[in-house]
């Protein structure tokens, strides 16, 4: 079996150093050929991915994907959310490298927020609300703008199934309806044509949703917790362990990462 690369060193200083984590995913990134500049809004740093202007085509929409960097007070935070971000530096860094001597382009926007674990306070409080604002203010409306949360144990993507804001209007529903079922084709493709969708906690969606914006949060599951948790109501283990020392390396999952590669670039192509 093909080893995860979660072992890497690199993953494993990303874990055991989370007050330098800005700083390892902008040096990471600059290694690379990215810059990576920080966007400061309401005492949170942001980390946006620049790639090339000549790698983006103006003729696709754009996919935005986020995934927050920030971990949650006490805990190790490898699946909250180390584990998704490291994975989608790996993959964009990839991206990059394959579009670098090309005369193909994609439609990809990466951004890696601070400050997702300060939405237990409410939603204003999340780091990716001002962010959504700026969104909202610039006019940014019509990206498809999918999370990435807790992608560490398992192997079944499932899109987490948030309520509506009950004031949405049908263009919006309809957006976020559309939008929904790009990430159901994504997955779909990548579990012999199935799409889960299961209640969850809000990610940075929540943030965009507040504002009017279509976003969809995709989580990772192993199967069996999937299957009991559907048909048995039985809280998966690991959204137990979350927020706690037990989300360690140890409790990760070997190839997950495989599943989170094919997963973006599913997304890059619906």
């Amino acid at each position: 079996m093909e080893q995860s690369f979660f072992v890497e060193s690199e993953f494993l200083d990303f874990i055991e150093h989370p007050q330098n984590r800005k700083e390892f995913i902008q040096k990471m990134l600059n290694n690379n050929g990215l810059d990576a500049p920080v966007l400061q809004m309401d005492g949170k740093n942001h980390i946006y991915v620049n790639f090339p202007k000549s790698q983006y085509s103006k003729n696709k929409t754009i996919k935005t994907i986020i995934a927050h960097y920030d971990i949650f007070p006490g805990s190790p935070g490898a699946n909250d959310n180390s584990f998704a971000v490291y994975c989608i530096l790996k993959w964009a860094i990839l991206l990059h490298k394959n579009y670098q001597n090309s005369q193909a382009q994609h439609n990809v926007r990466v951004i890696f927020t601070d400050g997702e674990e300060c939405g237990e306070e409410g939603v204003k409080s999340q780091g990716a609300f001002a962010l959504a604002k700026v969104f909202k203010k610039l006019k940014i409306l019509n990206d498809d703008i999918f999370v990435f949360d807790c992608m560490g144990r398992g192997d079944i993507p499932c899109i987490c199934d948030c309520a509506i804001p009950f004031n949405s209007n049908r263009v919006f529903v309809k957006k976020y309806k559309a939008l929904e079922q790009k990430a159901c084709n994504a997955i779909s493709k990548i579990t012999n044509g199935n799409c889960f969708k299961i209640k969850s906690n809000y990610s940075d969606n929540a943030s965009f949703l507040a504002n009017g914006i279509p976003a969809i949060c995709i989580t990772m599951l192993p199967f069996d917790e999937l299957q009991k948790y559907l048909f048995l109501k039985k809280i998966p283990n690991t959204w137990k362990m979350l927020h706690s020392g037990e989300d360690n390396i140890n409790n990760l999952t070997i190839n997950s990462n495989i599943k989170c590669f094919q997963l973006l670039t599913e997304i890059l192509n619906v």
